[in-house]
Formats: C-alpha cells, structure tokens, sequence
C-alpha cells in the first residue's frame, strides 16, 4: 500500500499511515494500491468557557479528510469516503504553557486514530480484499 496525503493535515495523516503499517511489519511497496488521503485538515473548537475567568477550559479538535483506494491499473478498489475524527481535551488555566504541548499530543492522537480508521476501513473493504492476496 502506498500512501499519499493533500490538505494542511495530509501529510502528517500519510505519515501516522505509514506509522500504523510498519508497526504491523508492512512496507509500502512502488507497485501497490494508492491510498488517497485528500484534505486534510484539523478544526478547533471552543466548547466550555471558565465561568469566573472567561477563559477556553475545554476544546474539541476535529480531523477531517477524504480517502480511496486505486490499484496499480487505476481501478478503484475503494470509493472516497469522509473521515471524521473527533476528540477533546480540557486547558488547566494553571499551567498555561501546558497548552501547546497538551494541543501537539492531541493532534498526534487524532492523526493516530484517524490512521486506525482508514487502514480499518480499507482492508474491510471488499474490492481492496479481492485485489490483495
């Protein structure tokens, strides 16, 4: 399986791919189906405000994109699909450096969820099946 991402998050979503493949002993081969990971990117949202400071307590950061699969002569093996990845976390307004560091460990869990999902999702697919001995 060969990997390729778009999208502000693309690459780092190719790259969490690539992660989850090799931790199973697979390699990506020049002349394997392409997985088509195609705007990517990560929203963040506000969902809880200290009622006594006004500051953001709690976000929800969401990866979004859209994946398929195409063999080597072009024939789609899996149609484009949405992913949705949803997660959130919560600031501690006592360690405000906290922050960055906390955003930097959730976006890794997300790209490492999402990656889950698509390879999740695309070997269950039964025209990735059917191509892949």
């Amino acid at each position: 399986l060969r990997v390729v991402g778009s999208g502000p998050a693309g690459g780092s979503l190719a790259e969490a791919v690539h992660r989850e493949l090799q931790r199973d002993g697979n390699r990506a081969k020049s002349d394997g189906p392409l997985l088509q990971i195609d705007n990517a990117y990560v929203s963040q949202r506000i969902i809880s405000i200290s009622p006594s400071s006004g500051v953001a307590q709690e976000f929800l950061d969401t990866l979004h994109a859209q994946f398929s699969v195409t063999g080597n002569d072009h024939k789609v093996l899996l149609e484009s699909q949405p992913l949705l990845v949803e997660n959130s976390f919560s600031f501690n307004s006592a360690s405000p450096l906290a922050t960055n560091e906390q955003q930097i460990t959730m976006q890794r869990l997300l790209m490492e969820q999402g990656a889950r999902q698509i390879l999740r999702r695309v070997l269950n697919s039964p025209g990735f099946r059917q191509q892949v001995p």
